[in-house]
């Protein structure tokens, strides 16, 4: 009987990623510094359009109005920064860690103890295929080895289970840092995009394109990364259905308080292998939150010129 044991998952080394999240947070307030610089400068000559054609001569401030207006757009696109960046210091910072200490577990205890099991196992399946020796002794001694070679197999899998409790959710965590460095860096991307674009008659335009962005990343950040909706949660799901299931509670050769022991009665030709998977990795873990939140930039039209008008419908 040759049987196979499965291998101890594998993926690549893990470390905090908050230096690549401070990173990418820089990058996106350079950006928004930069299109709040762009959007002053334009300003100043559409406040001076504002004054010559609703100030002259009377006491109505269009200028002030014009300057308020973009002001506004300003600050709201800051505000929407501060969200993001404190949402990321106070909900996700603080667990920097957690993803390579639980991987740092799994390669130097379960990877370990999987590796050493295996050589037994081959060692046990090259006695099976012995044929120099022969007799009653032979036939006694060969109808131990299927029940140690499945003992052994099943065991090797509960390991791969053990490994597999610490490693799924490491390299969850380690996926939603990476989702938030991807949204954080790609963000910076299109507003820095957003400085250099001539925005013609409209004005503060630039911080209002910049604003939409922000504002669809700490939505997504707020109800969707921090809360597993669409990004962690179903692979989640899927580990802990299978870390309970009976696959991985019922024992199929391990049972009773003993190591399982073959009499020359026993059958070996129905003896459980103990090599049937009881653990597969949850599809989507290596996929949390790839998919870019920022669909669009808003339809903000900016300030114009005519919006520092007076309202009451007159100015001399």
């Amino acid at each position: 009987m040759t049987t196979t044991t499965q291998t101890p998952m594998t993926s690549a080394a893990m470390q905090s990623l908050d230096p690549n999240a401070v990173s990418a947070l820089t990058s996106l307030k350079t950006a928004c510094k930069a299109c709040e610089d762009a959007d002053n400068a334009q300003g100043k000559k559409g406040a001076d359009e504002a004054n010559d054609k609703y100030d002259g001569a009377c006491q109505d401030d269009a200028k002030k109005r014009f300057l308020a207006q973009g002001k506004a757009i300003v600050d709201d696109m800051w505000a929407k920064f501060n969200a993001l960046q404190d949402g990321y210091q106070s909900s996700l910072r603080q667990h920097e860690n957690v993803g390579p200490r639980l991987h740092q577990v799994y390669t130097d205890t379960w990877v370990v103890v999987g590796q050493k099991i295996a050589p037994v196992i081959a060692d046990v399946q090259k006695r099976q295929q012995q044929d120099h020796w022969t007799g009653a002794g032979a036939d006694d001694y060969m109808k131990q080895l299927p029940v140690q070679s499945a003992a052994l197999n099943e065991f090797a899998q509960y390991v791969s289970v053990a490994g597999a409790g610490v490693e799924t959710p490491a390299q969850l965590q380690q996926a939603v840092f990476t989702a938030f460095v991807t949204m954080a860096g790609g963000a910076a991307q299109k507003v820095q995009g957003y400085a250099g674009t001539d925005t013609g008659d409209r004005y503060f335009q630039r911080c209002a394109w910049a604003a939409n962005t922000l504002s669809q990343s700490v939505g997504w950040f707020t109800n969707n990364l921090m809360t597993g909706n669409g990004t962690w949660q179903s692979p989640l799901d899927d580990h802990i259905s299978q870390m309970t299931s009976t696959a991985v509670t019922n024992a199929a050769v391990l049972t009773g308080d003993s190591w399982p022991k073959a009499t020359k009665s026993t059958d070996t030709s129905k003896l459980p292998t103990g090599t049937d998977p009881k653990y597969a990795t949850p599809s989507g873990v290596g996929s949390v939150g790839t998919a870019g939140p920022i669909t669009d930039r808003g339809d903000s039209a900016g300030v114009s010129v005519d919006d520092a008008a007076p309202s009451t419908g007159g100015y001399a």
